[in-house]
């Protein structure tokens, strides 16, 4: 891909995420790199902090093996927290104001100190770990490459729309662990139980701390990190009971909109952590 496309279709990409339609330069058959996604998301970053928003700091994708596989890599990825996108506990958001919006329920940390790059164990990163929180990540569900599909999903920001914060709790000075749900509409989806703190929760930071580096950037203090899900993207656009499909949690149907697809709309989604809080959300069909 010439470097002379960068800045259009950076353009095109972020007026597309704005419409609520993300990616649509990967329906009319864009396929890039992993080098050249990592790339295209600088691009669209420079834009939008050209209008006034601010990087408030990073998450972090695919830390587990199934979403790995499922998007065709090997290791983790990540995007950038946006300050037009942080929600606080108990929000109510539109429907319509994503693509397909599914969601993640994980932990998040905001530092206290930077993270120096030659600092990467995770004891010496949950050491600068101000508080930590339980949180809903939102996202546009939306893919148009066929497998594998993972630079598609770097360059659309690893499909990040927001987050929704619990209040924050200092951490543990010792090593313990945690239960983490998620529910919706008041059902529990999943479930994980003995995730150790800060071993488990903060595995992969090392990872976003080195490839940060290869740039010259770091973790900063004040900054927050979503430390990456366990399990996949649940839709709160539901299918009908009747669709047993494999790819019934996802949606690659090229041009569908989330408004257009079968189903029941979730309402509520609640996640609990039994060490560091809960977080809860509801969501309207109407604006």
């Amino acid at each position: 891909m010439a470097v002379s496309e960068f800045p259009g279709l950076a353009e095109q990409m972020l007026h597309d995420y704005d419409g609520h339609s993300p990616g649509t330069p990967f329906a009319d058959g864009l396929r890039v790199s992993i080098s050249e996604a990592y790339q295209l998301q600088e691009r669209v970053a420079q834009l939008r902090e050209l209008r006034g928003e601010r990087s408030v700091g990073y998450k972090i994708g695919c830390v587990c093996q199934v979403n790995q596989e499922k998007n065709g890599l090997s290791h983790p990825v990540y995007g950038r927290l946006w300050s037009t996108e942080q929600y606080a506990n108990d929000v109510t958001l539109a429907m319509n104001e994503f693509a397909n919006l599914a969601i993640e329920g994980e932990i998040a940390i905001s530092l206290r100190h930077d993270v120096e790059p030659r600092k990467t164990s995770i004891q010496e990163i949950a050491e600068v770990v101000d508080q930590v929180f339980t949180v809903i990540e939102l996202h546009n569900l939306v893919f148009y490459s066929d497998h594998p599909r993972g630079a598609e999903l770097i360059a659309n920001n690893a499909i990040h729309a927001g987050v929704v914060y619990s209040s924050g709790v200092r951490p543990q000075a010792t090593a313990t662990s945690t239960e983490l749900s998620v529910a919706l509409d008041g059902h529990v989806a999943e479930h994980w139980v003995g995730r150790a703190w800060p071993d488990e929760v903060l595995v992969a930071v090392p990872w976003l701390v080195g490839e940060l580096a290869k740039d010259g950037r770091q973790l900063k203090a004040g900054q927050k990190t979503l430390t990456g899900a366990w399990g996949p993207p649940l839709p709160l656009k539901q299918a009908n009971s009747a669709d047993t499909s494999a790819d019934r949690h996802e949606w690659n149907n090229r041009r569908r909109t989330a408004q257009s697809s079968e189903g029941r709309i979730v309402d509520r989604v609640d996640v609990v952590s039994t060490l560091f809080g809960s977080v809860t959300a509801e969501f309207s069909s109407l604006k």
